[in-house]
């Protein structure tokens, strides 16, 4: 306290004189409070004292201790190096061991496939010679598979030995595959009861050598099948268009005789299908050679009958193998026109149909009739449709010039029939002959859908463009005419008509079948 405070504070504790008798026993309790308080910190310096001398003693201790565990560390951290390279030591030797024995495995297990090759090469050899094609075939199999282990080791003498020794063999088999397959279509197989059987074994064998072995086998077969249908169809009497038709019945015949006989070969091979494709090319070319050499235009009936004929065959052969019949959406499209209350919307159908067709074929860059294709799998996109037929197209002028001449003798005798009159009950008030020409279009158009749909359809087209401009000037003729001449143009009647009432109403006829023929054309 300061001495103010101090005052205060004895003044409080003694405002009188009387009070001053306590002072004796306040001053005995402060010394007492001193004593205390003396002791007190005595005490604490004491065992200050102690505690510093005691930490020192600890961090002594503890200091040793950390000494005595680094040094521990150190010990085991060498005793760490030496396990390690004791482990290295041990290892060194066990991988010398390993690798060791997988090389001395890897050359059991090699010399252990050469012996099996070198056996195995032999008997094959062997069999070869007796020619024991289903043995051989087993054989072939197990000797590739053993090759393929020896890839790596293509240039060691030995093994270079041994291929060009299997190499051989292959090629033994082949020219006995080949030679006995050659005796397949001579009449030996009825004379030869196992024939068939020991051809069958061999076709395991030609299945077991490389794939053009068998592409060559069966292009080898198809040619020898189709020499025959060469030399018959060359010839002057069968060389003829109106022939054609025996050209599909000779290969239908042939695969219906040789069914049982070509079962010999794997299904996987599709050997009549094949056959088929060969057939076609063949037929294609001598065709267009017959069609090309013609000295005047081809008999209309003859081309037709051909061209029917060969459209059917293919029809036959895209069902056979895949590749559905040919479409009759067109005839059905056709059979629509002009029919129901929404005609135009059916028209802009068919229209959008057949564009969207056109701009999928224009992408993909793929022509319809591609008869250059080489596919051995049916159904796996050749089109046999067209194969054949595509080669009537550019001499198909003579069909159109007879429907145009037969379209046009029906116009005269539909016009000269004509009564220009509409019948009684009649509701759209046209001439007759107007519809009686559009029901012959449409039966030219079916007929000419059905045989091609390229350019002989469009010049028929054309044609009926002709047709319709030629009934329109036969109905412009059949309309009254007006005064001429010096005195209609003195009486100011010149370009007038008088016309009576069977005469307006024949106007009103043509005017409404002009119209008719309008919408019908565009549709």
């Amino acid at each position: 306290m300061d001495k103010s405070s101090a005052l205060e504070y004895i003044n409080q504790m003694f405002p009188t004189e009387a009070s001053l008798y306590g002072v004796e026993p306040l001053m005995q309790k402060i010394h007492s409070e001193i004593r205390r308080v003396d002791a007190g910190i005595l005490a604490a310096v004491r065992q200050q004292s102690n505690s510093g001398t005691k930490a020192k003693e600890d961090l002594a201790a503890a200091t040793c201790a950390v000494e005595e565990l680094m040094y521990k560390i150190r010990e085991i951290k060498g005793k760490a190096e030496q396990s390690e390279m004791m482990v290295q030591e041990i290892c060194r030797d066990i991988k010398k061991l390993d690798f060791a024995k997988k090389h001395i495995t890897t050359t059991i297990t090699a010399l252990h496939r050469l012996t099996m090759v070198v056996s195995a090469v032999e008997q094959l050899q062997i069999m070869a010679s007796k020619r024991q094609y289903k043995e051989a075939a087993a054989q072939l199999e197990a000797v590739n598979q053993l090759c393929s282990h020896f890839e790596a080791y293509r240039d060691i003498p030995k093994i270079t030995e041994l291929r060009e020794k299997f190499k051989n063999i292959k090629q033994i088999l082949k020219s006995h595959v080949f030679s006995d397959f050659s005796s397949l279509g001579t009449g030996k197989e009825t004379e030869e009861t196992n024939l068939l059987q020991h051809l069958s074994d061999a076709c395991l064998v030609v299945d077991a050598l490389e794939p053009s072995v068998r592409e060559e086998l069966v292009n080898n077969f198809c040619s020898r099948e189709l020499t025959s249908y060469e030399q018959i169809f060359e010839g002057a009497e069968l060389a003829k268009l109106d022939k054609t038709e025996r050209r599909y019945a000779w290969i239908k015949r042939r695969i219906r005789t040789n069914e049982e006989i070509w079962k010999i070969f794997p299904p996987s091979w599709h050997v009549p299908y094949r056959l088929c494709i060969q057939f076609c090319k063949k037929t294609r070319k001598q065709l267009e050679e017959i069609l090309d050499n013609l000295k005047e235009k081809p008999d209309v009936g003859a081309l037709l009958l051909a061209l029917q004929r060969t459209l059917e065959f293919e029809d036959e052969l895209a069902e056979k193998f895949g590749g559905g019949a040919r479409s009759l959406e067109t005839g059905n499209e056709i059979e629509e026109i002009g029919r129901g209350k929404n005609t135009s919307q059916s028209v802009l159908d068919i229209r959008k149909k057949y564009e969207r067709k056109f701009a999928a074929h224009q992408g993909t860059g793929i022509e319809e009739n591609d008869g250059k294709k080489e596919l051995s799998v049916p159904g796996a996109g050749f089109n046999f449709r067209g194969i054949i037929s595509s080669c009537f197209e550019p001499h198909l002028t003579v069909y159109v010039e007879l429907e145009e001449k037969t379209l046009m003798e029906n116009l005269e005798k539909l016009v000269q029939e004509e009564t220009w009159d509409i019948e009684e009950g009649s509701q759209n008030n046209v001439l007759s002959s107007s519809m009686q020409l559009f029901l012959i279009i449409k039966r030219s158009l079916k007929r000419c859908s059905a045989l091609t749909k390229n350019q002989t359809l469009f010049n028929l087209f054309k044609v009926f463009q002709r047709i319709l401009k030629a009934y329109a000037t036969k109905l412009f003729v059949r309309l009254p005419r007006g005064g001429t001449g010096i005195v209609a143009a003195a009486t100011g009647m010149d370009g007038q008509i008088k016309t009576s009432d069977r005469d307006e109403r024949v106007m009103c006829y043509i005017v409404n079948s002009a119209e008719y023929c309008h919408k019908t054309a565009q549709q």
